[in-house]
């Protein structure tokens, strides 16, 4: 069941994928050319750990896991930059200034930055789990593989909950001032799915899936020239 819904959630990253291009190619927006490589990594994310089952525990899905955790830890923030441009798009008046931008940068590069050392500090893990069987960077005993597995715990995950969190607020002054939910939603159920909780039911990769709806969504919804041209500055 698990190696089906991984399926659809790839294909679901998928047709987000399309519909960013879509708009990018009706808008021109900055905002849909920083979230590209996000998003295809995160139909990469999805089609390797469905495959996983199939390829076993071995060198192959290994190397064609790496890049998983590659494409997280240096393209993950850059959703923060992209909820700043959505804010821009949506007529803030706070967000449109040269220091609000420079902002989102810096706080993204400061994320990059916190993830970089574990280019060099991680190792890959095989875990098995629901029927699953993929790498991590981290094994509990009870989703061990293979005979002499040992224990690898998780680092706190700052600069995820740091991204989701700018997106949530951002979404919340969306909602608030241009009554544009879904971007709210979608980064609020993004953090629930990834609590200690609901992470055993390995729900978090469509918890990505919201989340990346909605920040897409809210990218057309005032992206395209016809509506941000009648959009008035917010303040």
């Amino acid at each position: 069941m698990y190696t089906a819904l991984f399926y659809v959630q790839a294909l679901l990253q998928l047709a987000l994928l399309w519909w960013l291009l879509r708009i990018r190619r009706a808008t021109g927006a900055a905002a849909c050319t920083v979230l590209l490589i996000p998003q295809l990594g995160l139909v990469y994310d999805n089609l390797v750990v469905a495959a996983g089952a199939a390829l076993g525990v071995g060198q192959t899905l290994a190397a064609l896991s790496w890049p998983r955790f590659w494409i997280h830890w240096l393209f993950g923030s850059w959703l923060i930059i992209v909820s700043g441009s959505i804010a821009r798009l949506a007529g803030f008046a706070w967000a449109r200034t040269r220091l609000a931008m420079g902002s989102w940068c810096v706080l993204t590069v400061a994320m990059m930055f916190l993830e970089l050392p574990q280019f060099w500090r991680s190792t890959l893990q095989p875990v098995c789990e629901l029927g699953l069987v993929r790498y991590s960077t981290a094994v509990s005993a009870d989703k061990f593989c293979v005979a002499g597995e040992t224990a690898v715990h998780s680092q706190f995950p700052v600069a995820p909950i740091v991204t989701c969190l700018v997106v949530i607020v951002v979404g919340a002054a969306l909602a608030a001032r241009r009554r544009f939910v879904w971007m709210l939603v979608g980064g609020l159920l993004m953090f629930v799915t990834a609590t200690p909780l609901l992470m055993n039911l390995r729900l978090d990769n469509f918890g990505e899936v919201l989340l990346a709806a909605g920040c897409i969504w809210a990218i057309d919804r005032f992206a395209k020239s016809d509506r941000f041209a009648k959009s008035p500055v917010v303040r």
